[in-house]
């Protein structure tokens, strides 16, 4: 095994190790983005709702939507479902045309996504791996295993589940509750609070205890003869003193984060996703983390599905709107990937309790800062009872004779996006038979 190799096996959280009773590290590298975010809309969404619109006299039944197919919207080349008939004059709530509208020029939805199951974790791992069946590691820390591997918390996410695997590549930093608190004693060791800022020793003392510290080392140093404990120690100290500094500017980036704006901030879940968002961008603003998975949950809606899918999804979207506006206003949106999706879709009729059950063929939508991709584009389809259509693997038009879209057409159109998709230790260790579609150029 290779020495990087063996040490990204071995890394913490802090990216250290203990080896021979000395810890190293290997140098942080200096990364420049594409930063990724995964928003995950836990439970399986419904896209006839928003980005794969249908409406009355489709389906199985002829009901697979409460709206009529005339108020089907359209901006730019991007079809969008109006609200259900029930929410149609309630203007309380965010609409998919506020989302549309503002977001179209640079998005990417890919409907009729075969994941091929009906259950939450296998779903959950198609979504985010590419793979229903292989130990396969989610996008998102496969991309910063590839390019940010040395970073202090190269991958955050808001929780652990099957959709954020990282198979080891690199480490799994939970921020939240008390996960950050662990984050702020790590970078302020010297305070005797997380929440405050008193120290156990003052200024004066703590300057004559990094002194001696700084002595011992130098002394360790001079009296080593063998030349690679030397640059390991050497190592160790430049990559612990980087760690420090961008472990701090993450814990401070926590305390300026912005407020959503009044919409957001008065539904709690919408609220809820925008605050992840905001640890992740503390993240990446910090040079502490590249990417980043979050999520809400409330989308397996087997009753009552207008009721409650409705408003869930708009939290989701209105989040995702205001942490696109959030990274504007921040200066990293031209820099940034988003990636939306969900455990798999909803049924093509209601059930008897006017609820919606699980259903394998789905949808993903991508937003990205200009120069990453085209946006303004629709890439697959359902058929009238919501069952994915073949498309050519050239042109993308829809073909019977062409191929139907999988996850694991999916991630690879991402691992292209991301420029890893050739890497040999991609290719070897995670390889898909599937060639790379021009889904995202």
């Amino acid at each position: 095994m290779k020495r990087r190799d063996f040490l990204r096996l071995s890394a913490t959280t802090s990216g250290l190790l203990l080896c021979g009773g000395v810890r190293m590290a290997m140098a942080q590298q200096a990364f420049n983005g594409p930063y990724w975010l995964l928003v995950e809309a836990s439970g399986g969404w419904d896209p006839t709702s928003f980005c794969d619109p249908k409406g009355f006299g489709l389906g199985v039944n002829g009901d697979i939507n409460n709206y009529d197919q005339n108020d089907i919207q359209q901006v730019g080349n991007i079809r969008y479902a109006p609200p259900p008939d029930s929410f149609a004059n309630d203007n309380t709530l965010f609409s998919n045309d506020d989302f549309f509208q503002a977001h179209y020029q640079r998005l990417v939805v890919v409907n009729g996504i075969n994941y091929g199951t009906n259950s939450h974790s296998v779903g959950r791992t198609a979504s985010w791996t590419g793979s229903r069946a292989l130990n396969y590691p989610s996008i998102a820390p496969l991309i910063a295993s590839e390019q940010a591997p040395d970073l202090s918390l190269p991958f955050v996410a808001s929780q652990s589940r099957e959709s954020s695997k990282t198979n080891g590549l690199v480490p799994r930093t939970l921020v939240s509750g008390g996960d950050l608190n662990a984050i702020r004693e790590i970078a302020f060791p010297n305070r005797t609070s997380v929440s405050q800022t008193n120290q156990y020793h003052s200024n004066s003392m703590r300057g004559l205890i990094d002194s001696a510290s700084a002595s011992r080392r130098q002394r360790q140093l001079s009296e080593q003869r063998l030349q690679r404990l030397t640059q390991a120690l050497s190592e160790h100290d430049a990559s612990r003193n980087r760690d420090v500094v961008s472990l701090r500017d993450f814990v401070d980036g926590l305390s300026a984060t912005s407020s959503p704006n009044s919409y957001v901030n008065s539904r709690s879940q919408a609220r809820n996703l925008f605050n992840q968002a905001q640890t992740a961008f503390a993240g990446f603003e910090s040079g502490a983390a590249a990417t980043a998975q979050i999520g809400i949950g409330g989308f397996d809606t087997h009753d009552d599905h207008d009721a409650r899918h409705y408003p869930r999804l708009m939290d989701y979207l209105a989040a995702v709107d205001n942490i696109i506006a959030d990274a504007q206003a921040r200066g990293i949106a031209d820099n940034l990937v988003i990636v939306m999706g969900s455990d798999f879709a909803r049924t093509n009729k209601y059930n008897n309790d006017n609820g919606k059950d699980h259903w394998s063929h789905t949808s993903m939508m991508v937003w990205a800062g200009p120069g990453i991709m085209n946006g303004n584009r629709v890439v697959g389809a359902t058929d009238n009872l919501q069952r994915s259509m073949r498309i050519d693997p050239q042109t993308l038009a829809l073909d019977n004779n062409g191929v139907e879209l999988t996850p694991e057409y999916m991630h690879q159109a991402l691992r292209r996006l991301a420029g890893i998709d050739q890497n040999p230790s991609v290719t070897q260790n995670f390889p898909f038979a599937q060639q790379a579609l021009p889904i995202f150029v």
